[in-house]
């Protein structure tokens, strides 16, 4: 119980950041998307702290995913935990997009990666456990993964552009939106990897559904429907990209290394 209460404090102080950084960003005119519902009758900042509470615990309770491997300081474990999930989120909040402006993308990224970094104290502070320091990993194990992961993603989004038509700037900025998916895919491989170092060992099938559904899957889930709350955002297109999204990076989550002993 306790452990929950403090995961549920944790969401709420990081809501409370990530309100307070909304408040500092200049208000923006955009004329592609209209407003939420939430918006409109006024309930948008209620709606948002109340699932800025619920999506915050989410992502701080996956920490216990991998404290138990993460080495050194209990602060730093936490820190290390939020700037994994801050790396997939300003990656995404970089996707060239109809409605986005050029000072969003500073803007936004400074906004939640602030608050995922206090995420990350927080959960130090709160939930991280002293770990002896790990045996030197060979990080040559790793290209292929992420060669793969980046693989996997590139080719998911290409098939969401062509066939399916997601929401995009695909046909006004082809090469500036696959420069975004190779660079995304990288990111995101990258993060996997480093996940998956720090979880416990188990089989190549689990810890692709491990790493890719849940770690990076429910991150992304939780990120990506915190549109909805401000603009009247298409819900079928939002969840054909969330959910082709993840299935490309668990598959692509299948060339991880496998572990059989924790640090190794």
């Amino acid at each position: 119980m306790k452990k929950i209460l403090k995961i549920a404090l944790i969401g709420l102080l990081t809501t409370l950041c990530r309100i307070a950084g909304q408040l500092l960003i200049p208000a923006g005119v955009q004329t592609v998307l209209g407003e939420s519902v939430f918006v409109k009758n006024g309930t948008m900042p209620l709606a948002f702290t109340l699932y800025g509470i619920f999506a915050y615990a989410l992502i701080a309770a996956m920490f216990l995913c991998v404290r138990d491997q993460l080495a050194g300081h209990k602060i730093m474990q936490g820190v290390k935990y939020g700037i994994s999930c801050c790396l997939v989120w300003v990656a995404y909040l970089w996707e060239p997009l109809p409605h986005v402006a050029a000072s969003d993308r500073i803007t936004y990224p400074l906004a939640d990666g602030l608050a995922l970094i206090v995420m990350g104290i927080l959960l130090g502070a709160l939930l991280g456990k002293e770990n002896p320091e790990p045996t030197k990993m060979d990080l040559s194990k790793d290209l292929l993964s992420i060669f793969v992961i980046t693989a996997c993603f590139v080719l998911g989004r290409t098939f969401q552009y062509l066939a399916l038509d997601i929401y995009s700037c695909f046909q006004e900025k082809r090469l500036e939106t696959m420069v975004w998916a190779v660079v995304t895919g990288a990111v995101i491989a990258c993060t996997a990897t480093w996940l998956n170092r720090h979880i416990r060992p188990i089989r190549r099938g689990l810890s692709a559904l491990l790493v890719g559904g849940l770690l990076f899957g429910l991150d992304y889930t939780l990120f990506n429907f915190f549109m909805p709350l401000v603009f009247d955002a298409d819900i079928p297109d939002l969840i054909v990209r969330t959910s082709v999204d993840i299935l490309s990076v668990t598959l692509g989550c299948f060339a991880l290394p496998c572990r059989t002993q924790p640090g190794k």
